[in-house]
């Protein structure tokens, strides 16, 4: 039996549990995006039943982009209540800091489109991280936090 995403639908809700890389390189930070899409978010993805955060985020990487990475630590926690179309969504989401374990894997600067799979729908951009506040970024925090990044874990309620 495959492994299944940790997304629980209801007529009304949605709950989920995603996990987040946070992949820095010589002052930028890789964003994805939708290929319509003009808000950007973090690399990642959902959870599935069985793995740890910081599993599904090697799994992620990999299907999306085709490259290996090493998971530092646990940086963030956010629970998020927003909408998502006309359901309310609850996301718990653990942002990581990763590295790529080769870094020739992909290229390290400007944007680029994921493998040719199903996944291929992303865009994936790096970018100045002095520049973040010209982007719609999701998490907002990152906007802010990723230039000071605590010693410990942080945990955010955001509430859109």
């Amino acid at each position: 039996m495959k492994n299944r995403d940790w997304l629980f639908a209801e007529e009304n809700r949605i709950h989920n549990f995603r996990s987040a890389g946070v992949l820095l390189h010589e002052g930028k930070i890789l964003l994805q995006r939708g290929v319509e899409d003009t808000e950007y978010a973090l690399p990642g993805g959902h959870v599935a039943w069985g793995e740890t955060s910081a599993e599904a985020l090697i799994r992620e990487y990999k299907e999306e982009l085709g490259v290996e990475i090493s998971v530092d630590r646990l940086v963030w926690i956010e629970e998020a209540f927003w909408k998502w179309g006309a359901k309310e969504a609850h996301t718990l989401c653990h942002y990581h800091l990763v590295c790529l374990n080769n870094a020739s894997q992909i290229p390290l600067s400007g944007l680029f489109k994921s493998l040719e799979t199903d996944e291929s729908r992303l865009i994936f951009q790096w970018v100045d991280i002095n520049e973040l506040q010209e982007y719609k970024v999701y998490p907002e925090f990152l906007k802010n936090k990723i230039s000071n990044l605590a010693d410990g874990v942080e945990h955010f309620v955001t509430r859109d």
